[in-house]
């Protein structure tokens, strides 16, 4: 009897202690363990499961695709045989070069004029610094829809520089419409004045006192910005160039309008072409896209944390 009594007293504390781990709440705690579970657990489910079943559609068979069934029957990879079959595979190629050809290059001059420019606005005390941010900021809340038509304008005539108030031209380029170069030219205008404002967050983030210790050792601004300011902002910059060529791997709207032909469609461009007039291939649009969001999956993956860390230091700070 007192062992029975002992086993039974010993398993109401264990379920005792187990009800108090999944209901008691820490001091640094907002919510009880379980209902955190709960929370995330949904969470994941609401996440993963379109994803999920974006997978599966992918190797899906039209029937099944067309009569909604969650599960393929008979799973196949005939959808990612085709889209790099023929005509239509060497296009759909062709798009993924396009794609990354445009995001790499945004990516670059984005971050060449915009660690110099953010440096200025960062360190350098001049009239009107603030405001000037502010105003780079109010130009990456701009509508992308809203300047559209002038600037198909321009990509069809060219980009001119000239002599204000002057006939006297510098530079003209020729026509920039259905080109990739077109397109970094309209990507750069939208991702520069981001990339300035996260930068200038970071550089103001590094202490005064090693610019001056640089200074005092005989170091200019350019040779102060090289040795001391990018690599103590290597993440921030890292974090930028990461949204960035986001950004522009996945840009549709300014890619639709400019290209129209094979040679400069991007990667979003070619997926959308599966929709027809009365039909829509189902199965090459998932493969395609699929495909697509595989590289910016990656990159979240593996570099998180620059991701993270752009979100949390990027900003202004006087």
């Amino acid at each position: 009897m007192d062992v029975q009594l002992a086993t039974a007293q010993t398993s109401r504390r264990r379920k005792t202690s187990f009800r108090t781990k999944l209901f008691k709440v820490k001091g640094t705690e907002l919510i009880p363990p379980l209902y955190l579970w709960i929370g995330l657990i949904l969470l994941a489910i609401f996440t993963l499961a379109p994803f999920l079943y974006f997978i599966l559609s992918s190797v899906s068979q039209p029937v099944d695709l067309l009569s909604g069934h969650l599960l393929p029957h008979s799973p196949t990879l005939d959808n990612y045989v085709r889209l790099f079959q023929g005509e239509a595979g060497s296009d759909f190629i062709h798009a993924i070069k396009n794609s990354l050809s445009a995001a790499l290059w945004t990516t670059l001059i984005t971050i060449l004029i915009g660690v110099f420019a953010a440096y200025a606005l960062a360190k350098i005390k001049f009239p009107f610094r603030t405001t000037s941010l502010f105003v780079i900021l109010a130009m990456q809340l701009l509508p992308s829809i809203s300047i559209i038509v002038p600037m198909y304008i321009m990509m069809r005539e060219g980009v001119t520089v000239n002599i204000p108030f002057t006939q006297v031209v510098l530079f003209r380029s020729p026509p920039l419409l259905d080109t990739v170069a077109g397109l970094v030219v309209a990507y750069t205008t939208f991702s520069l004045p981001f990339a300035i404002w996260l930068m200038a967050g970071f550089f103001q983030t590094i202490s005064k006192e090693l610019e001056e210790a640089a200074f005092v050792d005989g170091s200019g601004r350019l040779g102060t910005l090289r040795r001391i300011i990018i690599p103590l902002s290597a993440p921030g910059i890292a974090a930028t160039a990461i949204f960035t060529m986001l950004s522009a791997w996945d840009e549709f709207l300014f890619a639709s309008a400019f290209t129209q032909t094979a040679v400069s469609k991007t990667l979003p461009v070619a997926i959308r072409e599966f929709i027809g007039r009365h039909s829509i291939d189902w199965g090459l649009m998932t493969a395609g896209g699929l495909i697509a969001s595989l590289p910016p999956v990656i990159i979240s993956l593996f570099l998180y944390r620059y991701i993270v860390g752009g979100l949390a230091a990027g900003g202004v700070k006087e």
